[in-house]
């Protein structure tokens, strides 16, 4: 459930795709021909509403087979992950199955994602709408080891639709894992997580933590919250300092010696 980096695009395609519709404008103005190609592209996305840092299938179709094919958001590259293989490359129908992360910074509002060929002939977009990500509380946010590992930590994310199966994260700062528990969000959008760690486990020791909840399919993902597992106190030796008597005499002070002293033995 961790968010995926995207992978840096060149601006010359994305240059070459505004060329080429300006180009096939001019042609239909000017009673020429369009090629069929860039007639047939299509993109859509599934589903359309997600939040920031969520994700959405992309199907592009209508492209020439094993063609090299760009996507970008909002006219920035934008990396997608294809369902089969390991590039984005129409395959031989000419189609492509990709999942596409959005950016945690994305903004609420409508979004364009856009897709293009290696030149820049066929070019298809579809709009996504980006709603506010559910909101996470934590109790207790922060608590000894001892009392982590016997009572854990319930989270409470505010935001889903009603009905709505969500699975959660956790993580640290090195790594993150999903957990086996899942939850229904209630008729206000409300689902909860009672988790308790496994003794000697990633997650079990002193530390701070983050939690995440996601719709099953990664389109809806909420707010991370965190929460501190600190070390629990050292334990009482037993020995208790014994306090001189409150009148207690003070001895007086050495009087010094005024002749040489003389040692015998």
């Amino acid at each position: 459930m961790s968010n995926r980096p995207a992978s840096p695009r060149s601006l010359l395609r994305r240059s070459a795709a505004v060329l080429a519709t300006a180009a096939v404008a001019a042609s239909v103005a000017l009673g020429g021909a369009v090629p069929a190609q860039a007639a047939s592209a299509t993109l859509t996305a599934n589903p359309t509403t997600v939040t920031a840092g969520g994700a959405t299938l992309l199907t592009a179709q209508g492209f020439t087979p094993s063609d090299t094919l760009s996507f970008d958001l909002d006219g920035a590259p934008l990396a997608t992950s294809p369902l089969v293989g390991s590039t984005e490359t129409a395959n031989a129908n000419g189609d492509y199955d990709g999942d596409a992360w959005m950016p945690d910074s994305l903004s609420v509002g409508t979004h364009t994602i856009s897709v293009t060929d290696a030149s820049g002939s066929a070019v298809a977009s579809t709009t996504i709408t980006v709603v506010p990500r559910p909101t996470a509380s934590v109790t207790p946010a922060s608590q000894a080891l001892s009392g982590y590992l016997a009572t854990g930590v319930t989270a409470t994310f505010s935001g889903f639709t009603p009905g709505d199966t969500v699975s959660f994260g956790i993580s640290d700062a090195t790594s993150g894992t999903q957990l086996s528990t899942t939850a229904v969000a209630d008729a206000n959008g409300q689902a909860t997580l009672s988790y308790v760690p496994t003794s000697g486990s990633a997650y079990a020791q002193v530390g701070t933590y983050h939690l995440i909840a996601a719709t099953g399919d990664l389109s809806i993902v909420s707010e991370e919250v965190s929460f501190e597992v600190t070390a629990d106190p050292a334990p009482n030796s037993g020995t208790t300092p014994i306090a001189a008597p409150a009148n207690t005499p003070v001895a007086p002070a050495a009087t010094p010696v005024k002749r040489a002293a003389t040692f015998t033995g």
